[in-house]
């Protein structure tokens, strides 16, 4: 497997791109036919064999509370290496549930690995810090379609099959007016005329494929303020995003690249910031959202 992270000598591939999408819900079920006798558009024949090929991942019924590995629920307390360390632990041990208890977390970023499930029990709630350098180095990922190296998004994954996201839990990206969304160079988010903001880097990365510049040189994170995605799970297999609730997100939330087999229900999205797309799955293939 390829590292994501930039290093020295560690160039990744430009993937192409394929994709299959199926976004199912009553408005999309109901818009499909008129009437009884109406047929179906193009395609919707199709709906129960792709459904039949979209299977959600099991887990073993082996729990890693994080609170064992050394987290403390008072949102104040760096809770990142805990995550890290009961995650390794998880994936090592055959995969289960990286159980997250009662209590408010706070975080850096989270990289999931095969086999994990990260569960929010009801009642917890994972706040991801403002201090950028927790999401640093920077990471193999997308903004808006083009590939570059930058800030990780605060749920990452990169070639990881068998992973979820599920519970009754909150995810709090701390996102707002003060912090991320004046990124965007745009008043109505917290932007002052004369303030630094990403539109110099954003017109610059859209720049560099037009010049055939490799991906392992699309270089941003630190001083670029090129905001970063919620959960990314890019190049992964058998995915799974159910029950959460996600709160105050710099960009995109929900954004699967290059991933087959992904589940996305029963998730609550409370985010009104610049591009605050709620699911938005990338060149990806048998994708449900219900």
């Amino acid at each position: 497997m390829k590292s994501p992270f930039l290093a020295p000598g560690n160039v990744n591939p430009f993937f192409g791109t394929f994709s299959l999408l199926l976004a199912l819900g009553v408005v999309l079920l109901s818009g499909c036919q008129t009437s009884q006798s109406a047929e179906p558009k193009p395609g919707w024949n199709d709906v129960p064999k792709i459904l039949a090929q979209i299977v959600p991942p099991t887990f073993p019924e082996a729990d890693f509370v994080i609170t064992e590995f050394g987290a403390v629920g008072d949102g104040e307390t760096d809770n990142t290496e805990a995550f890290r360390q009961a995650i390794a632990a998880c994936n090592a041990g055959g995969g289960g549930r990286v159980v997250v208890p009662e209590g408010v977390f706070l975080s850096g970023a989270i990289h999931l690995k095969s086999n994990v499930n990260l569960h929010l029990r009801e009642g917890s709630t994972i706040r991801f810090t403002r201090d950028l350098s927790k999401f640093l180095p920077v990471v193999y990922t997308r903004f808006e379609g083009v590939e570059c190296y930058n800030y990780s998004p605060f749920i990452y994954a990169y070639e990881q099959e068998n992973i979820a996201l599920t519970g009754k839990g909150t995810l709090d990206g701390q996102a707002g007016p003060d912090h991320w969304w004046p990124w965007k160079g745009r008043e109505e988010y917290g932007w002052v005329p004369g303030e630094p903001n990403g539109d110099a880097a954003t017109a610059r990365l859209y720049d560099l494929p037009e010049k055939q510049v490799p991906v392992s040189e699309r270089i941003f994170g630190e001083g670029q303020m090129l905001r970063t995605n919620f959960v990314q799970p890019y190049k992964c297999t058998n995915v799974l995003i159910d029950g959460v609730t996600l709160i105050r997100s710099p960009m995109w939330v929900i954004h699967p690249v290059l991933c087959e087999n992904v589940t996305v229900r029963n998730v609550r999205v409370t985010s009104n910031g610049p591009n605050n797309d709620g699911c938005n799955p990338e060149s990806s293939r048998n994708v449900l959202i219900e």
